[in-house]
């Protein structure tokens, strides 16, 4: 269920004095008593919580000496059947002090037992039995919560920091917060709200606060993940370049702008290039939110000024490749990540075993700089952690492997003991060819694309990098040159 920008504010306000409070007083587990915030106080719009900060119902008893107000509630002592009283209620001068308020509540000795509980729903079954609240289905409306806005994810952040937190977040989660942004926009300076929430989170990558006037696409996308509670899968940057490193380190990048993205995606574009491969600077960014046939819809900030959905044909030229954050299982995107030395079901090698060859078949050599080696076939797997690969290195090929779209990769043995798996296009028998024109300048080989020896569009760039050049290099040259 998608959430509005409110009621996200509202989640993420009270989870975080929850989650201060709770080891202090010996709870647990936060996320029942999130979803009983959300209830008792109709997301903070009741008056009891609007006005006297109140949002758990608590009524002012034998031991309350602060101030209080009186207020008409309804208790169900009999099943299915309401009754309106009036009551004395607790009233407090923050949020936060409301949010104390209620651990200071259950301190009273009938709610001992709710110590050392770590299952949400048998903390709630609990403090109902102990005489917390009287409405018959208490329980499952509060469960109901806790499970439709995911409020799990906030249980493990006073054990285990933000990464246990950060496990537990879905690639829904941060498309939520992107959905609830929608109609943002510099025309209603409610833009403002999401460069504010980037800069207010610490420490500010480079040191540098965002301004109004900066391009603001990729302070969304961090802006998102810092609701969310993503930032330890997703960093966060206001530069797209700077954060595909970030990505890189985190072994989220994919270096391919032609795969099928899924939900929850990161993805890159590079305007200055239509055409894949598309390895050029990356100058604007946004979130998959879904794939259909050949059709990507992504969300993104600064699109038109606005938060924006766009469409966008899979494998077009622009995209300069995807992060895929390591979200909860199960949330929408592919975090598998298969072993080298390992079997897929339904890839095998060429020897049709079931297993895969690791004994060498012949030498290949790379034949471009930056080759990466990978953990399965296909251009989505992950990148294996040590150094790409460079023009003119040797390796052992073991095995062949055709990834989903039937293009063949070559299983590697590396320095005799590493390996992984290569585009078989990077690979060709040591010794069957000079590859003499890689000794070319890279003026005389613009001459040549200037002459039209290297075709033009994708099938240039293909064929250059092929031989081992750069092409963004080259093809400044050739501007230069014309």
């Amino acid at each position: 269920m998608a959430l509005t920008s409110k009621q996200l504010d509202f989640i993420q306000a009270i989870a975080g004095y929850v989650q201060k409070y709770a080891p202090e007083y010996g709870i647990q587990v936060c996320s029942p008593i999130i979803a009983q915030a959300i209830l008792e106080s109709a997301w903070g719009e009741s008056r009891l919580a609007a006005q006297y900060h109140n949002y758990f119902g608590l009524k002012c008893g034998t031991l309350w000496k602060g101030p209080s107000v009186n207020m008409s509630t309804q208790e169900e002592y009999q099943a299915g059947t309401l009754t309106t009283i009036k009551d004395n209620f607790r009233a407090y001068s923050s949020m936060e002090e409301g949010v104390k308020g209620y651990f200071e509540f259950i301190q009273l000795s009938r709610y001992k037992n709710l110590k050392g509980i770590t299952d949400p729903k048998k903390y709630l079954e609990t403090i109902k039995e102990d005489g917390y609240a009287t409405s018959s289905t208490y329980v499952a409306d509060v469960y109901k919560c806790v499970t439709m806005y995911n409020l799990t994810k906030y249980d493990n952040k006073s054990a285990g920091g933000a990464g246990a937190m950060a496990e537990k977040v879905t690639a829904q989660d941060v498309l939520n917060v992107m959905r609830s942004w929608f109609g943002f926009s510099e025309a209603n300076g409610k833009f403002k709200q999401i460069i504010d929430l980037y800069n207010s989170h610490k420490p500010l990558a480079r040191g540098y606060a965002v301004k109004y006037t900066d391009e603001w696409c990729d302070t969304c996308v961090s802006a998102a993940a810092i609701k969310a509670g993503a930032v330890d899968l997703i960093g966060t940057e206001c530069g797209c370049e700077e954060h595909v490193k970030i990505f890189k380190v985190k072994g989220i990048w994919i270096e391919d702008g032609t795969i099928m993205p899924e939900p929850g995606d990161i993805i890159l574009f590079n305007w200055d290039d239509n055409t894949q491969p598309n390895d050029g600077y990356s100058d604007h960014i946004g979130y998959v939110e879904s794939v259909s046939g050949k059709t990507i819809t992504t969300i993104e900030g600064n699109k038109g000024q606005a938060v924006a959905r766009r469409t966008i044909s899979v494998g077009h030229g622009n995209i300069r490749g995807y992060a895929r954050p390591k979200y909860a299982a199960g949330s929408g995107a592919n975090n598998s990540s298969n072993a080298s030395a390992g079997v897929v079901a339904g890839n095998t090698g060429s020897s049709g075993t079931g297993t895969l060859n690791k004994e060498p078949k012949w030498v290949g050599e790379i034949t471009r700089n930056g080759t990466p080696v990978r953990t399965w076939a296909g251009a989505a797997t992950s990148i294996q952690s040590w150094p790409s690969l460079n023009m003119a290195n040797l390796v052992d090929v073991c095995d062949t492997v055709k990834d989903s779209n039937g293009h063949a990769w070559y299983y590697v043995r590396i320095a005799s003991q590493y390996y992984g798996f290569v585009d078989s296009s990077y690979i060709k028998m040591a010794g069957s060819g000079s590859n003499a024109e890689a000794a070319k300048s890279i003026e005389e080989v613009a001459k040549e694309v200037i002459a039209g020896k290297w075709g033009n569009g994708a099938d240039r760039k293909k064929r250059l990098e092929a031989a081992g050049y750069s092409y963004s290099q080259i093809q400044a040259k050739v501007n230069e040159l014309i």
